[in-house]
């Protein structure tokens, strides 16, 4: 008796596993026109479709230890990060474009913030928030304007303020947690 198709790709999977490249590039064509319609159908481009194939594939090589039969089919399994490869690559190319509207204003960050904000901050709820707000480190301050109202990725906060992403994620993470510590008191 032959073994179905997803035993055939479970086997694949498990011998990705043990970092078999044999056994990837045979993944690989078993299934890559599949997931690259899956990407192309979410995509509308052939060029993307191709770039997030790959990238997809990169993910199923690093993760196929973490498949577990029990949970979905093998086919399921890379074909849902195929989407969600598809769906980030969407957010990230809405994210490039947003951020180029505001590149100008960036090189001007204290006009932004302080009509973007003033704004915005009318209501009570705002105000203790704005409020909150002041009492963090500038670069705090900003990079969580930046992030979290403008939309900007770590790497383009990075860029702006000329330091590692490493760092920018230290200032996000400590000063929403003042943030939290101050709006809860």
């Amino acid at each position: 008796m032959s073994p179905t198709q997803a035993e055939k790709l479970e086997d694949l999977l498990a011998r990705c596993a043990l970092k078999d490249q044999v056994a990837f590039a045979k993944l690989y064509k078993e299934v890559a026109s599949k997931l690259n319609g899956i990407a192309y159908r979410i995509l509308n481009s052939v060029e993307t479709s191709n770039e997030v194939l790959q990238e997809a594939f990169v993910q199923i090589w690093n993760n196929a230890g973490e498949y577990r039969s029990d949970k979905a089919e093998p086919m399921t399994w890379m074909a849902s990060i195929v989407r969600y490869r598809a769906y980030d690559r969407i957010k990230f190319e809405k994210r490039r474009i947003e951020g180029s509207q505001f590149k100008a204003d960036l090189e001007n960050f204290d006009s932004i913030e302080s009509t973007q904000t003033s704004g915005v901050l009318m209501c009570e709820i705002d105000q203790e928030l704005d409020r909150c707000l002041s009492v963090l480190d500038a670069n705090q301050h900003r990079s969580i304007l930046m992030a979290y109202y403008l939309g900007f990725s770590r790497e383009e906060i990075s860029g702006h303020f000329n330091r590692p992403v490493n760092t920018i994620k230290s200032w996000l993470r400590r000063g929403t947690e003042r943030l939290k510590e101050c709006l809860g008191s």
